[in-house]
């Protein structure tokens, strides 16, 4: 098998019914390392559900594909009809234009510009209201096909559209001027500048070690005029403290803060004990208009 048949998160709400879904909302994250999901009753305006699953490194998205066809055969459920469904596509095989300069017939044009061709894609775009932006990206056609077999109404949308939007609207009205979000995945992390409610800045970086991770940030902060020892910088994803990755930003750094809950939706108890920031996209990816 290419997934573990054992989630390593796996919370549930006693309300949570496997013949309701009908009255639940879907939001998945696909990734190459992993699978994780969450359910949300619309008629309580509650999240019921996590689970997350671990992969074996995929190298291509037709292991991917089978891959969810593995969840499926584990939760069985997760097939059933649901009120929506939200796939978030999780790589770094995209590049973002502000729509002042975006032509949709050239989209393939602007992402060639910084992302090798992709064999077997088709190339998709989100439209980002918040960011007044699209973001642009490759989907692997076999990975689209399956996902479209299981969730025919889904829509599929790139991880780094719900970070932006999720952001955006979480700092509306706010009179913070700067504020840089750390958003760490797998083996890279996004960097998202916010200033005065709008985008500034946004880049995807690969590491493989703690030194990596704070040089990577540290050269763009300096880069974009950002004091480390007077900017917000707040941290989600991947990260926790007492991690190396952690201790190595706080030593550099003076004011880290994780993402905290969004307090537009409510959360069951079963959830309580999950760090809030480790599942900022997930949990915020139904405000979003994309």
């Amino acid at each position: 098998m290419i997934t573990s048949s054992r989630p390593f998160i796996s919370r549930y709400d006693k309300a949570f019914k496997e013949d309701h879904t009908r009255n639940y909302h879907l939001t998945i994250r696909l990734s190459p390392d992993g699978f994780s999901f969450v359910v949300f009753s619309l008629d309580k305006n509650r999240y019921l559900g996590l689970e997350a699953f671990n992969i074996k490194q995929l190298d291509n998205a037709v292991k991917m594909a089978a891959a969810l066809d593995e969840i499926s055969m584990i939760r069985q459920w997760i097939t059933y009809p649901f009120h929506s469904v939200l796939v978030i596509i999780d790589h770094a095989q995209n590049t973002i234009v502000p729509n002042p300069l975006y032509e949709e017939k050239e989209k393939g044009v602007y992402l060639a510009f910084n992302q090798p061709f992709q064999d077997n894609c088709r190339i998709q775009s989100d439209a980002m209201k918040a960011a007044d932006a699209h973001n642009i990206f490759y989907l692997s056609n076999p990975l689209m096909e399956k996902i479209k077999d299981i969730w025919a109404n889904s829509r599929v949308v790139h991880i780094q559209s719900v970070l932006i939007e999720s952001l955006l609207i979480a700092q509306r009205n706010k009179a913070t001027e700067q504020t840089a979000f750390v958003h760490v995945r797998n083996d890279s992390f996004d960097l998202v500048v916010l200033k005065n409610e709008k985008l500034s800045f946004v880049n995807n970086f690969r590491f493989n070690t703690p030194e990596d991770f704070v040089y990577f940030l540290l050269f763009s902060m300096d880069q974009l005029r950002l004091n480390p020892e007077t900017v917000l910088v707040v941290l989600s994803g991947m990260i926790e403290k007492g991690s190396a990755n952690y201790d190595i930003l706080y030593q550099y750094i003076r004011n880290l803060s994780f993402a905290e809950r969004n307090t537009s939706f409510e959360y069951s108890y079963m959830l309580e004990e999950l760090p809030v920031h480790q599942h900022f996209v997930l949990y915020n990816a139904l405000q979003c208009e994309l």
